[in-house]
């Protein structure tokens, strides 16, 4: 995958309603290109397909009552 570029980044900033200042804009470009990396990484690891994705949301146990 590409890197982003200042522009994409920018992009994505005004898509999700997040102001970047312009001297930022690199340096959150350089750690959103970090992330992605890592992220295509470890989706490409060996048998990560085979493993069962968890829930989003984790249901808690009820309580028995106050006991």
């Amino acid at each position: 995958m590409p890197d982003l570029t200042d522009s994409d980044v920018m992009a994505l900033a005004r898509a999700a309603r997040i102001d970047i200042p312009a001297e930022l804009v690199a340096e959150v470009g350089y750690s959103l290109n970090g992330l992605l990396d890592a992220l295509e990484a470890a989706a490409a690891a060996e048998g990560v397909s085979s493993v069962e994705p968890l829930p989003i949301v984790i249901p808690q146990e009820q309580s028995s009552g106050g006991q």
